[in-house]
């Protein structure tokens, strides 16, 4: 028998603990569709309205608004109430005239914070890898899916390549144009995207790097002038001296 696809929804007890949903609270959870994040670090568009958010009481009315293009998803209305929303992502409900961007708290998983309106119009985005290509351009692959093409004159003097894995950009939404490059470098101010700190936010005091999946460390000083590390690949840089979006202290 052949394969009948993706299921479209779970059961809420099998959702994965960087969600915060109530789990005693109705028996099925959307399932997330493929998409720009990771399926376990991601929630359903649909579930984020009713389950998160609390703008619509059930299934029907949050695939209503959704079918009726009232939600947008970094700039680009979405229509499909299993599209996986995630980390740094801006959700924008118009009509509510509500824009919220989707961060990590600790304790919590992902949320999404609500934020002001100017802060819809772009996004931080991570570099996880580069790619070079055809002519000897040069591809940036972030974290949420996007590829960013880099043009080079000379593909052995790339000096339009400025850019390093780890550093983020700060791009307008829906148009991809990059705004800023924030390096991960000591002074860096940076949230804590995973692990026991998620969250976390605070600058930069120390970066040591060493041999071995995930043995590299920051050292972060958070506001409160407390000292703590986390995994090199959790590090997420939110601007050059100070963050550019709205944190949670």
């Amino acid at each position: 028998m052949g394969s009948k696809g993706n299921k479209r929804h779970v059961k809420r007890l099998n959702t994965p603990k960087y969600l915060h949903i109530e789990k005693k609270i109705g028996k099925y959870f959307y399932n997330t569709r493929a998409g720009p994040h990771p399926k376990r670090i991601s929630i359903p568009l649909g579930s984020l309205l009713r389950d998160v958010l609390h703008v619509v009481d059930n299934h029907e009315e949050a695939r209503k608004i959704i079918k009726m293009k009232k939600v947008l998803v970094d700039g680009v209305v979405r229509t499909d109430p299993r599209f996986p929303v995630g980390l740094m992502d801006i959700v924008e409900i118009p009509d509510l005239e509500k824009v919220y961007r989707i961060l990590p708290k600790w304790k919590k998983g992902l949320v999404p914070q609500e934020v002001d309106k100017k802060e819809s119009s772009f996004k931080l985005c991570r570099i996880e890898n580069k790619t070079t290509i055809k002519n000897g351009n040069v591809q940036l692959n972030l974290h949420d899916g996007r590829n960013i093409l880099i043009s080079v004159k000379d593909p052995k003097k790339p000096k339009e390549d400025t850019y390093n894995t780890m550093g983020v950009l700060k791009i307008k939404v829906p148009t991809q144009e990059i705004v800023e490059y924030y390096p991960l470098k000591e002074n860096s101010p940076i949230l804590v995207m995973r692990g026991k700190n998620l969250g976390m936010n605070g600058v930069v005091t120390k970066i040591e790097k060493r041999f071995g999946p995930n043995a590299s460390i920051v050292k972060i000083k958070t506001s409160k002038e407390e000292v703590h590390e986390t995994a090199y690949a959790y590090s997420f840089v939110v601007g050059k001296l100070k963050p550019v979006i709205q944190l949670e202290e």
